[in-house]
């Protein structure tokens, strides 16, 4: 029977048997399996099938409608934030990971699972027919998939420990095991395999042309198999073999730290392949794809919506920000930390998180705000809180938060952020840090200083790292994992002091020109009426009625997909505790 392989859609075919004779017609339109994977352009066409399918599921895996699970389910359970919303409950599929109240059929497990085997699909179909091509194009196709395949193997050993390792197409009946033994030593050799893989294909891949290459960062060059191959090395513990797969990457001139005044724009429409980011998964604009009818599929806009300020609660909202569902609130704890790490002026606190009294109250712009002085916003009715701010400290987030003017002509551009040079520095000085080699210390001194910190580490310390990895890459995907492996790593379970208690206490902010504190009962403030001008302060509730946070032995690892793995796959081995 021949294979039919038919662009840009999947077809269903009705057999009724009453009628199969009239409906035995020639298919027109459609080139045969064995036919298509034959040429240069038919590989270059497979690539780029797997990027459409790569750059989908990294945004909205499984037609997710209105979060990013790969954005969401590393950040989440993090000791660094909140899920907040409207109200508890709103957007409850986020505030089930961060509170751990998640189980085998939580949507964004489920969800973010799926997708990365959709991606490792798309780069299987390239791998398997184009792995004896001898061409320098078919080499380099295979080569992008092969490194595609092992970042999807990786972030998967990484929230799963030892999920199957897929390296074919494989037949609908297959039912394949976790990986190895599916043991801790199981899970090493699955990341150390992740990394053999990115660095298999070195010689096959292309470089970024220079740092100013924009397009250079919407494929996968030599840089993003060293990064793939430097952070599977650093997650399995090869501390020299992380040196020496991140070594020609920190050391390229081919990418480059932006400058402290810039740091925030790599998030933003603004900096899009800018001379920091390594990869990022490209969403094309192409005029001939409706917003609906294929764009919006494969971007993040929703998810900015989600993660943007709760504004319709606000009596004004920033001129130069987009309003939101309020869906990510900053832990004050992680904020004070910050705080006394940076010093309250560094140029990447103003960055990452801003203080509601003064930054968004006073100090950022208002369409109202006209010729007013700073004592007339004060008493200005057109700033502050009208109600409350659900799952906020003093301090919301901004280094996500979607701009404006990003939403001036079309708010389904952003290209999604997969890996930039901040984080291949820090791999690589925490790599020195534990082998006692100084030559880290540059790279974490060079983030230190761009970030205009008032701490600038004088010796190379492991601990230096942690903490700076901790605010560097705030919101990039890596403070849980982190925090898992470090765990085992240093034998340090007190990392997970943070989390033990996620989703007992969260706040809300109010502003008493318009909430008075007596209407909310709050011991540590005066038992007042409403002021005359703009005072915030932060009620803490406990919203949870149910057993909540962080549960060692359980939560290292997310669970394999009940309904869409366990119950129909009888090879697989659920993770401990679930």
């Amino acid at each position: 029977m021949k294979k039919f392989y038919i662009p840009l859609m999947c077809a269903a075919v009705l057999f009724v048997s009453a009628c199969e004779d009239k409906l035995d017609i020639p298919q027109k339109g459609v080139i045969t399996y064995e036919d298509f994977y034959q040429t240069d352009d038919d590989a270059e066409s497979a690539l780029a099938a797997a990027y459409d399918i790569f750059a989908q599921n990294i945004a909205r895996p499984q037609g997710e409608y209105i979060i990013c699970p790969y954005i969401a389910l590393f950040n989440l359970p993090g000791d660094d934030v909140y899920a907040a919303g409207e109200f508890y409950g709103d957007n409850d599929f986020a505030g089930q990971i961060n509170e751990f109240r998640f189980d085998a059929n939580t949507q964004l497990v489920t969800s973010m699972y799926k997708g990365f085997y959709q991606m490792i699909y798309g780069a299987n179909l390239v791998i398997d027919n184009f792995k004896d091509g001898t061409t320098a194009v078919q080499k380099r196709c295979v080569a992008e998939a092969r490194v595609m395949r092992a970042w999807a193997h990786m972030m998967l050993a990484i929230g799963w420990r030892c999920p199957p390792l897929v390296d074919q197409v494989l037949e609908g009946s297959a039912k394949p095991t976790n990986y190895g033994n599916n043991d801790h030593a199981s899970h090493l050799e699955l990341l150390k395999w992740c990394a053999d893989e990115a660095l298999a294909v070195m010689g096959d891949l292309r470089e970024r042309a220079s740092k100013n290459d924009t397009k250079g960062t919407t494929y996968i060059t030599k840089g993003f198999a060293q990064y793939v191959a430097g952070k599977a090395l650093i997650s399995a513990g090869d501390w020299t073999g992380a040196k020496a797969a991140l070594k020609p990457l920190v050391t390229s001139s081919k990418y480059e730290l932006v400058p402290g005044a810039r740091i925030r724009e790599t998030f933003h429409l603004s900096g899009e392949g800018n001379e920091e980011i390594i990869f990022a998964a490209n969403v094309c604009n192409n005029p001939a794809i409706s917003t609906w009818g294929g764009k919006m599929q494969k971007t993040i806009w929703m998810h900015m919506d989600i993660w943007g300020w709760r504004t319709d609660h606000m009596a004004g909202k920033p001129a130069s920000v987009q309003g939101g569902w309020g869906g990510l609130g900053v832990r004050q704890d992680f904020a004070d930390a910050f705080v006394a790490n940076d010093g309250y002026g560094s140029a990447r606190r103003q960055a990452w998180i801003k203080k509601f009294d003064p930054e968004i109250l006073y100090e950022m712009a208002y369409t109202t705000d006209g010729d007013m002085t700073l004592d007339e916003k004060k008493k200005s009715a057109d700033r502050g809180i009208k109600s409350y701010l659900y799952g906020q400290s003093e301090y919301l987030m901004y280094k996500r938060l979607a701009d404006a003017d990003e939403y001036a002509d079309n708010p389904h551009t952003l290209n999604s952020l997969v890996a930039r040079l901040a984080e291949a520095y820090l791999l690589y000085a925490e790599a020195c840090a534990r082998t006692n080699d100084n030559d880290g210390l540059q790279y974490l001194n060079a983030i230190q200083n761009r970030a205009g910190s008032q701490t600038v580490s004088g010796t190379l310390t492991l601990d230096a790292v942690k903490t700076e990895k901790r605010f560097e890459m705030f919101l990039e995907g890596c403070r849980f994992p982190d925090l898992v492996r470090w765990s085992w790593q240093d034998n340090d379970k007190t990392v997970f002091n943070g989390l033990i208690n996620s989703g007992k206490n969260v706040p809300q902010l109010y502003d008493q020109f318009f909430q008075a504190t007596d209407d909310k009962g709050v011991s540590n403030q005066p038992r007042t009426t409403k002021t005359d001008t703009h005072v915030i302060y932060v009620v803490m509730q406990q919203p949870n009625q149910g057993e909540v946070g962080f549960k060692a032995g359980k939560h290292e690892y997310f669970p394999y997909p009940g309904a869409a793995v366990m119950a129909i796959n009888p090879n697989m081995k659920q993770n401990p505790g679930w």
